[in-house]
Order: C-alpha cells, then sequence, then structure tokens
C-alpha cells in the first residue's frame, strides 16, 4: 500500500511508537494529544519492560485472592463501592477469563507480544540516540516464606514453557548481589527477562524528538470531534487548531480510547485500573536492579529521578481524585525489603495515572470493524510500556500491509 497520513491520538509509548515505526515505514504522522509526550500515564510506570510476564494478570490463583483485596481500602486491588455498578460488567468478564481454557490462550497471545519486545525497544532508542535507557539486568523477585515461593511454581512453570527461567537464589545469593537488601527471605529468583528503564518519561521523550526531527508532527491540542461520513472517519475538530481532513486515524489514547470506540460503534470493556507510585529522590540505599515482592504486587525501580516504588490497582472511575494513602502504602513493603530505606519526607512525590486496562489482559490492536480507516492501540494495563514499541510496529505493519509475525486474532475489538 502506499504511503498514507495517518493521524494518530495519543502521545504516550504506545501513540509515539506507532508514529515513529510509521514514518521509518514512509508514512507522513501527525500525534495529537492535550499534553506532552510521555506526560500521561507513561510518565510514571514502574519503568519494567517485563516481557517475561506471559501470565496474565488474573489467574485462577488470584482469583481467589480478589475478595480480600476488595475488602482492605489500602489493599494491592480495590475498589471504590459508589463505582461499582459501571465496573461490574469488567469484573464479571474478567472472571470469566481467569478460566483455565481462556488462560492458556489468553498468554500464548502474551507471550508472541513478547517476542521481540526487546529489538523493537532497541530499534527505537537506537534511532533516538538513548540506547543507555534501557538497563538489561534482569528483575528480582522476593519471597518471605518457602511457601510464597511454592505458591507460584505454576506461574514459573509456564514461563518456562516459553523461554523464561525463573533461576532461584539463596538469601546469601540476595545480599551478594544487592548488599541492601533485607538478609531473611527466605529466597528469591531472577524473573527470567525483566529489564527496566532509567525513566519512562525520557523513553517516550527520545523517540519523540527523534520523530520531529525527522519531520513528524505533534500537536498539543484537544480532541473535540471526529466526524463520520460513508463508514469512514473523515474530520477531526480540535479545540486549538480547528478543523482537519482525515486519512487514516490511529487511537492509542490510553484509558481515554474507550469514549472514541465507543463513538465509532465498536464495544470494549475498558476500565481505568488507577496505579500509585512515590519517587524517593535521596533514597539512603543503592540498588542495581528492579525488584518485585511476593507479598505485594509492586516494582520498585531505581531510577535517574531515585528510587521509584509503583504499583497497585484501583477502580473508581476516570475522575475520582487520588487516595495518596495508597502510594504512601507503597513506603511500607519497600522497607521491609530495603530496611535502611528513608522515611517519607518533604522531598518524596506522589503520582496517579489511569492504565487502560481490559478483562482480559492483552490489548486491542488493530481495525475498527465499523470505520474503514480507523485502527486501535490500547488496553496495555501494566504493560503498557514492555509492549508500547512491539504495539506500534505491529500497527505500522497492518497500516502498511506487511505481513505481522504473529497471529493478531486475540487482539481484536470485537472479542468483548
Amino acid at each position: 500500500m502506499a504511503p498514507s497520513h495517518v493521524t494518530i491520538i495519543g502521545a504516550g509509548i504506545i501513540g509515539i511508537s506507532t508514529a515513529a515505526f510509521l514514518q521509518r515505514a514512509g508514512h507522513k504522522v501527525t500525534v495529537i494529544d492535550r499534553v506532552a509526550p510521555g506526560e500521561g500515564c507513561s510518565f510514571g510506570n514502574a519503568g519494567g519492560v517485563a516481557f517475561c510476564e506471559v501470565v496474565p494478570t488474573i489467574h485462577p490463583r488470584v482469583l481467589l485472592k480478589i475478595p480480600g483485596w476488595l475488602l482492605d481500602p489500602l489493599g494491592p486491588l480495590t475498589i471504590r463501592w459508589s463505582y461499582l455498578p459501571q465496573a461490574l460488567p469488567w469484573f464479571l468478564a474478567a472472571g470469566r477469563n481467569a478460566l483455565p481454557d481462556r488462560v492458556r490462550k489468553i498468554t500464548a497471545a502474551r507471550a508472541a507480544l513478547g517476542l521481540r519486545v526487546v529489538s523493537d525497544f532497541e530499534t527505537l532508542l537506537k534511532a533516538a540516540k538513548a540506547s543507555d535507557l534501557m538497563v538489561k539486568k534482569d528483575s528480582l523477585r522476593l519471597y518471605d516464606t518457602e511457601a510464597q515461593y511454592q505458591a507460584e511454581e505454576t506461574e514459573r512453570r509456564v514461563k518456562r514453557e516459553h523461554g523464561y527461567d525463573m533461576k532461584r537464589l539463596t538469601a546469601a545469593e540476595i545480599t551478594e548481589i544487592e548488599p541492601d537488601m533485607a538478609r531473611d527471605f527466605a529466597c528469591g529468583a531472577f524473573h527470567g527477562g525483566w529489564y527496566y528503564v532509567r525513566n519512562p518519561k525520557t523513553v517516550v521523550t527520545a523517540i519523540a524528538e527523534e520523530f520531529t526531527r525527522n519531520g513528524g508532527e505533534i500537536l498539543l491540542d484537544e480532541v473535540l470531534e471526529v466526524t463520520q461520513e460513508a463508514g469512514r472517519a473523515s474530520k477531526i475538530r480540535l479545540k486549538a487548531a480547528g478543523e482537519r481532513v482525515l486519512n487514516r486515524l490511529v487511537i492509542c489514547a490510553g484509558a481515554y480510547s474507550k469514549s472514541f470506540a465507543t463513538q465509532f460503534g465498536d464495544k470494549v470493556l475498558l476500565e481505568a485500573e488507577r496505579g500509585y507510585h512515590l519517587v524517593i529522590p535521596d533514597p539512603g540505599v543503592t540498588l542495581g536492579r528492579s525488584f518485585t515482592y511476593a507479598a505485594s504486587p509492586m516494582a520498585t525501580t531505581p531510577m535517574d529521578v531515585g528510587l521509584r516504588l509503583a504499583g497497585t490497582d484501583e477502580f473508581a472511575g476516570l475522575d475520582a481524585p487520588p487516595n495518596w494513602n495508597r502510594a504512601d502504602i507503597l513506603w511500607r513493603f519497600t522497607k521491609r525489603c530495603l530496611p535502611n530505606l528513608r522515611p517519607i519526607d518533604e522531598n518524596v512525590s506522589r503520582w496517579m495515572g489511569r492504565r487502560p486496562g481490559t478483562p482480559d489482559g492483552i490489548p486491542v490492536i488493530g481495525p475498527s470493524k465499523k470505520l474503514g480507516n480507523v485502527w486501535y492501540g490500547f488496553g496495555h494495563s501494566h504493560m503498557g510500556l514492555t509492549w508500547g514499541p512491539t504495539t506500534g510496529r505491529l500497527l505500522s505493519e497492518m497500516l502498511s500491509d506487511t505481513p505481522s509475525n504473529i497471529d493478531l486474532s486475540a487482539f481484536r475489538v470485537d472479542r468483548f
């Protein structure tokens, strides 16, 4: 197919990666967002390039824990009860997707997305002369008890089947690698394929700057309306720049993508899985790699801005005010792992972001079923940074009529 002009709504890691790969394929590209590249959900994630995470977040073992988590307002998963009626269809679908047969299919789809994560990242970062932003040190996972370790054997087996081996470590080996770690863990493990970036916002910014150097256009503007004519998205009206004619349109608007898909007639189940982080600029400890802790679904990552503690899932809709206690609770779990971690003080920064989550734990990647010139790339939940460049490559291949290296049927928009 001949190169075209593509308009992308969304300047996070998904949208900017899509723009960069489309540009490399010869297309003219415009990116539109209300905020600068990397200022949305991409700003505050844990920084993990977690290509080994093939098992979906919600699976049979986790499903049993959800009721207890929901009763704890500061637990790893919570819902504001006033929001439950809106979120209930999503949770019911998530429960259906936790059945063993669905978990196997979802795992296969996640594994397919992970095949070229590192090479796709390297393609974009090398072009932006920013290869040093990705640190290729495998993340650690820490366990308080042998029972915690054994409880995850099924997930480790699945990872091994896909080529990711979680090598077990003794308590002594953990502190040999990371001297500031607590010395009383039962054991630890390497994740088997989990790198990290020094700063996710800087990653997006570097790719965006290379995109604009090569002639790409980024507009900081608000989309007011997308006009439809004869089964196509024909025009876009912006708050500041006015009306523009559309050739092809890609929606990479994160948790806000649902409103566009609904407007276009595509039904999706998408919720804002609100995550929090703390950044401690001078943590008082040294950490050479990221780590996760079996007692809490969070990650701690050394970044150029300090130590980032990130995690939790909160369902409260797009616009509810943050609950900063959910950020502060992350310090307690990290303190258990790093005993000399400094207390929270006035120098610590807090953040809340809206991860776009689907109930099956895999994104929507592909064409609209209603409009002939619209494509989607959203719904990556906790895996946006990891799968962002690969999603961009896959969308570029679709819009360029280039055969894909994976089966894309699992990511279609009409699966809900």
